[in-house]
């Protein structure tokens, strides 16, 4: 109850209130106190020991009877000293040891005070000490240089006890009705400030609950009348906004389920929160499952933190059977409303009839292959004998030779086939083992550097790092280093350089190949690695371009775990960049 904002407001103003009147309490006392100390001192030197009264005193001292007439007129400036039952005079003998006169009828023994001691040197005694029990005033009655009398004026401080003492109490009955007068006023100004804020509450308690038609009625046009406003302003909004939530929603889920493809989402901890109908069918469970679970249904052996943090960044790809159809499975992690994985969805597709579709293809390719190898070995073995036969100026034999150069593409053209014919069919092509990768790549370049001499480029090659303990298949890595450096000669004119750059790091190996050549457009990069691609049709038949070479040199890296990346710009030049792992058992 007291940490209420009403309990607080009321608890300010009893505070203030009490800050106040002792603030206030203790400037009046100490003024009162040096009010009635300073009118001490003024009182008995400036109206009392006059002048005039100075000297009658001094000429009372040489009198037959000095300490009568002293006396006399010491009671004569009785009133002026304002000599009562508090405050009295003594004439004393010159060391102050003995009393030889006094108003008070009761006087005891006198304590030698600083004033005093003043005095009996010969000068007037008056300095107030606002911190002991009394006042005093000395004043030396002196003949000459001689000091005959004092008279002492001693104040005990009684009275200004009594009116301290009365003003303070005045001061506590004042702070008692001030402190009630205050929490009155405080619990109304809290009531007027607390009730509005009530009952924006109780609407925001409704407003949780998915009420939103009830408005607050603004009483005020202050600032909490504007925060009703605004409150108000807010939940017509909210409202608004969640029913457009909920129209999407219902469309998304309209949509979702209407899908061919399935659907499933998991939250962190593993949850299934969605799946549409396809889903179910596709993994042949109709109710709720676990992530583990729902990996176990689909033959897979996948974490979700393996898919959520490890492969945080990329898509997570997939190609199970089940029941007879192949599934395609893309896992990719989301993200919620403050950028941390909120966990991840899968997404089934059905590829059964492409992947016929695809397996028709290869086979339909590698038997046309293995038919076409035949003719054309035919073709250029009668092409050869007919141009051996022929005489050399013939016009003949120029149409012999084009013959044989065009069985001579055909023939390359074939070999790409059945390359990629066995790296489809998932043959055995591959056979590891550990060699020096530099060195392979350096007697690809060392092959070349003839035939670029002799187009006018200048090839080098840069070995970087220990690479002697790579683990690979060397024939397959031969075929695609040479692949890559003979593009870059073949693109590059004549002056133009090949940098050939291999070398190892912690983990990983690296080829390089950088040309100044004519670059291939930006338009073009996405599709380079696509078979029988080629970025100028007439060009690449011009150098014997097949389409072929990049797509078998990304197929053969991908088997040895690596990755092959192309940059390039036209009419500047190409790079590739080919990283392998260094241990790839």
């Amino acid at each position: 109850m007291f940490k209420s904002i009403q309990w607080k407001i009321i608890a300010i103003f009893l505070l203030l209130t009490l800050s106040v009147m002792i603030v206030v309490g203790t400037f009046l006392l100490q003024n009162i106190s040096a009010y009635y100390h300073d009118d001490f001192a003024t009182t008995l030197s400036a109206q009392a020991f006059t002048p005039d009264m100075c000297s009658e005193l001094e000429r009372a001292a040489k009198s037959a009877d000095p300490v009568g007439e002293i006396t006399q007129i010491m009671d004569i400036y009785t009133v002026r000293m304002m000599i009562d039952s508090y405050r009295n005079y003594y004439i004393l003998n010159p060391d102050a040891t003995l009393v030889l006169a006094s108003s008070d009828t009761n006087y005891g023994a006198l304590t030698l005070t600083p004033n005093l001691i003043c005095a009996m040197d010969g000068k007037t005694g008056l300095e107030i000490d606002r911190s002991a029990s009394y006042m005093d005033y000395a004043f030396p009655i002196k003949d000459g240089d001689d000091v005959k009398y004092i008279a002492y004026v001693i104040d005990s401080k009684d009275e200004l006890y009594d009116i301290i003492r009365n003003i303070f109490i005045n001061i506590i009955w004042a702070l008692v009705f001030g402190l009630l007068i205050s929490a009155f006023l405080g619990l109304i100004l809290s009531r007027t400030i607390i009730m509005p804020i009530s009952n924006l509450q109780i609407r925001a308690e409704q407003l949780a609950e998915g009420e939103f038609g009830h408005r607050i009625e603004v009483k005020s046009r202050d600032e909490i009348g504007r925060l009703t406003l605004a409150f108000n302003d807010m939940a017509s909004q909210i409202d608004k906004n969640l029913s457009e939530i909920a129209a999407e929603k219902n469309k998304v889920e309209a949509i979702l389920s209407q899908m061919t493809d399935g659907i499933v989402a998991f939250d962190q901890t593993g949850k299934m929160i969605h799946s549409n109908n396809a889903a179910k069918e596709y993994a042949l469970c109709t109710e709720n499952v676990e992530f583990k679970k729902f990996m176990e249904l689909l033959g897979l052996d996948l974490s979700l933190e393996q898919l959520t943090y490890l492969d945080r960044n990329r898509v997570v790809e997939r190609q199970v059977t089940i029941g007879g159809k192949v599934i395609r499975t893309l896992f990719a992690p989301y993200s919620d409303e403050d950028d941390k994985i909120g966990g991840t969805v899968v997404i089934m597709q059905d590829i059964t009839k492409q992947t016929k579709l695809e397996m028709a293809r290869r086979e339909f390719v590698a038997n046309v292959s293995h038919e076409l190898r035949t003719p054309i070995t035919t073709i250029k073995s009668y092409a050869e004998t007919i141009l051996d036969m022929s005489e050399q100026d013939s016009p003949e034999t120029g149409f012999i030779k084009v013959i044989e150069t065009e069985a001579d593409r055909m023939t390359r053209i074939v070999t790409d086939l059945l390359t990629l014919s066995k790296l489809d069919n998932t043959e055995k092509v591959m056979d590891k083992k550990v060699f020096d990768l530099a060195a392979l790549v350096q007697s690809v370049v060392d092959k070349l550097k003839i035939n670029a001499k002799n187009l006018g480029i200048d090839i080098s090659f840069d070995k970087q790092g220990n690479t002697s303990g790579y683990y690979g298949d060397a024939d397959r890595m031969e075929q695609v280093v040479t692949n890559i450096v003979s593009n870059a000669v073949k693109y590059t004119p004549s002056g133009g350089k090949v940098a050939v750059v291999c070398g190892a790091g912690y983990t990983d190996a690296f080829i390089r190949v950088a040309d100044n050549g004519i670059g291939i457009p930006q338009k073009d990069l996405p599709r380079i690695f696509e078979r029988f691609y080629r970025v100028d049709k007439a060009r690449s038949r011009e150098s014997g371009g097949t389409g072929l070479g990049l797509a078998i040199a990304k197929e053969l890296v991908e088997l040895h775990g690596g990755r092959i990346k192309l940059d390039s710009w036209e009419g500047k030049g190409t790079t590739v960049t080919i990283t392998l792992p260094m241990i790839n058992v």
